[in-house]
C-alpha cells in the first residue's frame, strides 16, 4: 500500500490538485517514501526503456538471416549490440567444419562467423561482421589451357571481381601477378595451388580498402574449387594470419 493510499484510508480526503492540504501532504509522503528505498511503480506515461526500443526495433528479417547462419549465439547477440554501439560480448575463437555432403569441398572456419549462400555465383560467403574478415568459395569452369599460371590468374580475378560486398561505383583493382605468390602441393591424389596476394578496393567516396588475401584451389572434373581468407591490412596481425591460414590449410575436395 502507498503513503497516499495510506492517507486516504485513514478518512482524510484524497489526493487531489485542488486540495491544497491533502496535496502538499501527499507529496511529502511520497518523498518520504521515496527516502525510504521503496520501489516505484513504473510510469506508464514514460514511454518505453531503451532496452524496449532496441528490442521492438530488432529486424526480425536480418535475425532470422543471422540465425539460419551460424549456430553461435554470441555472434547473434553482439550484432544486435553493435548496432546500437553498445559493448559486445567476448566472440568464441573456436572453429567449426563446413562439411555438407551436397558440396564437393570441407573446410573450417571460426564458428563466431556467419555462412551464408553466395547469392551472385555458385558457392558459399563467410564473414565477422565486426571485423570485416572474411571467407568465400568459388566454383568456376577450369582454364582451357590447363597451366597452373592459368589457374593462379583466374583464381586471383574471380576472387577480386565486384562481388556481394562491393557495390555502386566502388572499383576492385586487380594486383599485379608479381606480387602474387604461388605454391602447388599434393596431398594424396589430389593437388592443391596456395596462393597468397593483395588486393585494393576505392570506394565511392575515394577511400582506399587494402586486404591480404589467402587462397588455395583444387579442380575436379573440369571445375575449379577456390577458397580465399581475407583481413583488412589495417587489422591484420600475426593471430590474423594464423587463422587465414589455418582456414586454407584445412580446404579439402572429396574423394
Amino acid at each position: 500500500m502507498t503513503g497516499a493510499e495510506r492517507w486516504e484510508q485513514r478518512g482524510h480526503k484524497p489526493c487531489q490538485p485542488g486540495n491544497s492540504r491533502s496535496s502538499t501532504v501527499c507529496a511529502a509522503v511520497s518523498t518520504k517514501r521515496r527516502r525510504k528505498g521503496d520501489a516505484e511503480e513504473p510510469d506508464k506515461e514514460a514511454g518505453p526503456s531503451r532496452r524496449e526500443i532496441i528490442l521492438q526495433s530488432v529486424n526480425f528479417a536480418v535475425l532470422g538471416e543471422l540465425i539460419s547462419g551460424t549456430d553461435d549465439a554470441t555472434t547473434i547477440v553482439n550484432s544486435m549490440l553493435g548496432a546500437y554501439g553498445l559493448p559486445q560480448l567476448k566472440g568464441s575463437k573456436e572453429f567449426k567444419l563446413f562439411n555438407d555432403l551436397d558440396n564437393e569441398y570441407v573446410f573450417e572456419y571460426p564458428r563466431a562467423w556467419v555462412a551464408r549462400s553466395n547469392r551472385q555465383r555458385d558457392g558459399i560467403y563467410i564473414s565477422d561482421f565486426n571485423t570485416a574478415d572474411k571467407a568465400a568459395l568459388e566454383i568456376f569452369p577450369a582454364p582451357a589451357e590447363g597451366s597452373t599460371e592459368a589457374l593462379v590468374a583466374e583464381v586471383v580475378q574471380r576472387l577480386t571481381a565486384p562481388g556481394q560486398d562491393v557495390g555502386g561505383n566502388s572499383r576492385l583493382e586487380l594486383p599485379s601477378m608479381q606480387r602474387v605468390k604461388t605454391e602447388t602441393k599434393m596431398l594424396g591424389d589430389q593437388a592443391y595451388t596456395y596462393i597468397t596476394f593483395p588486393s585494393n578496393t576505392t570506394t565511392r567516396s575515394g577511400y582506399e580498402i587494402r586486404r591480404k588475401n589467402f587462397a588455395v584451389a583444387a579442380a575436379k572434373r573440369g571445375m575449379v574449387y577456390s577458397l580465399v581468407a581475407s583481413a583488412r591490412s589495417d587489422q591484420y596481425n600475426d593471430e590474423k594470419a594464423k587463422m587465414m591460414r589455418r582456414i586454407i590449410d584445412s580446404f579439402r575436395l572429396r574423394q
